[in-house]
């Protein structure tokens, strides 16, 4: 069965195919691009800001993947 994310359709800017594929999402399918998120943002951050969140590079993937991460 899969879940349906009410607000699939209030997007701007995003096509009627990545609309649909929100609306038919499972939840693993959500937590994978959670998961991208939390990487991709933490990514983001300069070595300063990780190491003030007490995180180097290296650690980035585990820290998400091990559900410590807080953005």
């Amino acid at each position: 069965m899969a879940y349906v994310d009410q607000f699939a359709f209030q997007g701007t800017g995003t096509s009627l195919r990545q609309r649909l594929a929100r609306l038919l999402e499972t939840p693993f399918d959500r937590r994978y691009r959670q998961r991208t998120a939390a990487i991709k943002a933490l990514r983001a951050k300069s070595d300063a800001d990780l190491a003030a969140m007490g995180l180097t590079r290296e650690d980035i993937v585990s820290h998400v993947f091990s559900n410590r991460s807080v953005l």
